[in-house]
């Protein structure tokens, strides 16, 4: 062990571990227990990395570090994004989510690029921080208030190009299966009670048109994430930084991370404030979520039987349905979607939770924030991969069962009502008391149908 000494005393931590003593309280003080480490959401550390990388260009071009010391952060930085997977659980071990805004995040990822900076570049040992310090130096000219906001952002942008992948695969899942049984019908339902009939490209489509209006409401939320508040450190008042800094921030940024949409917010102090581009993506993610609960229920529901249920569908047999009874198969991937977009709710209720917790100046919530959001788009999109290839693209119609059920009494009453009119059918089905033999006995005489 080594000891460090900060505001509050001395503290031990691993000799050869490279964060320092701000991230060793945060190990001692938020054990994991059923959360998740830092290292977990290597989205978010990644892209942290990427904003210190900016500000660090950044402060080099303006002066403000001097060229030795840069270079060997730079160095630092650029070997932490090529080796992350390698390096990220021992570099990164604190709570995802701890008190105090997310500084714990912040600190850490600075005292591991000063050590690390100084051990490689000056042969220093860990804790000495000098010749570059945490604060002093990878910290210059901005905060965790900026730094974090941006790297979330940054984080929820390259999370959404896999959720979206999945998304688009499940949408072409449906559009196939609506195009290759459009020719055939099924009796639609409503309060449970038969209805009309419909065809299954008519149901698929239907199913698909509410997937592409929330895939079109969460591609335009990520959008907003291309603003970022660098520059507005500490509440986002100006003056924090330097002006140079605060004028070459965003250039070096989209450079750093190849993304030119990238631009500052207009409002700092609102970004210190709110954070209420996350709470409506996390908003629709939900509504995404339960709208895909209610698909999910409605197959299998159509799949239910084999012999006493609905038996209009048949879904992909993957695993044994029962440990007590012979040949008995349940619709465990539609369940499993289920339960993953209970849990997606969740994390979105936790998210907009935060919404209103926020005091005066600053929303300190985002490490919960950004860890829910991230958990709730990679179980999502997880479960809508594994929905599509094990589900949708192998749904069957039963077209036995289907004919059968266009020849009963509701679907007969409708063709009768739309030939007749409202008044002849309903007093056919009273005089027939609602018996199909004898209302399909009357049809014929009159040659209504």
């Amino acid at each position: 062990m080594r000891i460090e000494k900060d505001l509050l005393g001395e503290v031990q931590i691993p000799l050869t571990s490279p964060f320092g003593a701000q991230t060793q309280r945060a190990i001692d003080l938020y054990p994991i227990v059923s959360g998740k480490a830092l290292s977990a959401y290597p989205d978010l550390v990644l892209s942290l990395l990427k904003v210190k990388k900016a500000a660090l260009l950044t402060n080099m071009e303006i002066g403000e570090i001097e060229k030795e010391h840069g270079q060997a952060m730079l160095s630092t930085i650029d070997n932490l994004i090529m080796t992350l997977p390698d390096v990220i659980k021992t570099y990164f071990p604190i709570h995802a989510y701890h008190g105090g805004g997310g500084i714990s995040t912040n600190m850490n990822m600075n005292e591991v690029i000063a050590n690390l900076a100084n051990r490689d570049s000056y042969r220093q040992s860990f804790g000495r921080y000098a010749p570059i310090h945490p604060n002093n130096h990878v910290n210059l000219n901005h905060s965790t208030s900026d730094a974090l906001n941006t790297a979330c952002n940054l984080a929820i942008q390259k999370a959404w190009g896999r959720l979206q992948g999945r998304i688009q695969q499940l949408e072409l899942g449906f559009e196939e299966q609506a195009n290759q049984w459009r020719h055939i019908k099924k009796i639609s339902r409503t309060c449970l009670q038969d209805a009309v009939a419909i065809s299954f490209g008519d149901l698929f489509d239907g199913y698909n048109t509410s997937i592409k209006r929330s895939h079109t409401l969460l591609s335009q939320d990520v959008e907003s994430f291309h603003l970022v508040n660098m520059g507005g450190n500490i509440i986002g008042r100006q003056g924090d930084c330097s002006r140079r800094f605060f004028d070459s921030i965003i250039f070096h940024l989209r450079q750093v991370t190849g993304n030119k949409a990238i631009n500052r917010t207009d409002d700092l102090i609102d970004s210190s404030q709110n954070h209420d581009d996350m709470v409506r993506f996390a908003s629709n993610l939900d509504q995404f979520a339960l709208g895909l609960i209610k698909i999910a229920k409605d197959l299998r529901l159509m799949a239910s039987g084999p012999q006493t249920g609905l038996g209009e569908i048949s879904l992909p047999a993957v695993q044994q349905g029962s440990s007590a009874m012979p040949g008995k198969i349940n619709p465990t991937i539609p369940e499993y979607l289920i339960q993953s977009c209970m849990q997606v709710s969740g994390h979105c209720h936790t998210v907009r939770m935060t919404h209103a917790h926020g005091e005066l100046d600053y929303t300190p919530w985002q490490s919960v924030v950004i860890t829910n959001v991230l958990d709730a788009m990679e179980t999502l999109g997880t479960a809508i991969q594994v929905f599509t290839q094990y589900c949708v693209v192998g749904i069957q119609p039963n077209e036995a069962r289907n004919a059968q059920n266009l020849e009963t009494i509701i679907p007969t009453m409708v063709s009768i009502m739309q030939s007749k009119g409202y008044t002849y059918a309903s007093s056919l089905y009273k005089e027939c008391q609602g018996d199909l033999d004898r209302i399909r006995q009357h049809i014929q005489g009159d040659n209504v149908l």
